[in-house]
């Protein structure tokens, strides 16, 4: 009795780390607002596959301040970026679940995620509707830190924002 030898399936989703070329490239491609993460720190991407295509990422990172929302740089973990590819904007809301539960951040365990959102491009209802909690409103950066160059009128990352905190409870990752 010879057994049939069954081809090689692709799992249906998969959720896998990404090196930070090809987050920056997928970024870009498929037209995020702010463009690549750039930040010369602590970054981490993952990448969410359907039928081995990316769909949906997400792009973890250091935050810029030593503070935010009364947590230290070393208890917390930035959702730097979240961008979907544009014929699979369902995937947004899952890859923020996914994200915030199943990527773990390498340089140090954390208390809370933070997020943000541009004031003039979306309330941050995703944030509301998965859990996590308006912390404050931001007047923004223009720029100009140590790592950074003065941003000038109609940047993108410059203006209000909304700060968003995921609170783990006990630490977590």
């Amino acid at each position: 009795m010879s057994l049939a030898v069954q081809p090689q399936l692709l799992p249906p989703a998969q959720l896998d780390a990404l090196d930070r070329s090809t987050a920056d490239q997928l970024l870009t491609e498929w037209g995020h607002y702010l463009g690549p993460c750039r930040r010369p720190f602590g970054v981490e991407a993952w990448g969410l596959f359907v039928a081995g295509k990316p769909v949906s990422l997400a792009v973890s990172a250091s935050i810029v301040s030593s503070t935010v929302a009364a947590y230290a740089r070393g208890e917390v973990v930035e959702l730097a970026r979240l961008c979907s590819a544009p014929s699979a904007a369902w995937a947004t809301r899952v890859m923020l679940r996914l994200w915030r539960e199943a990527c773990p951040w390498s340089y140090w365990p954390v208390r809370a995620a933070v997020a943000y959102s541009a004031s003039d491009r979306h309330e941050g209802r995703i944030y509301r509707f998965d859990g996590w909690r308006h912390a404050a409103d931001s007047a923004g950066s223009s720029g100009g830190g140590q790592w950074t160059a003065p941003r000038g009128e109609g940047h993108a990352a410059r203006g209000p924002k909304r700060v968003w905190v995921y609170d783990y409870e006990g630490g977590r990752r």
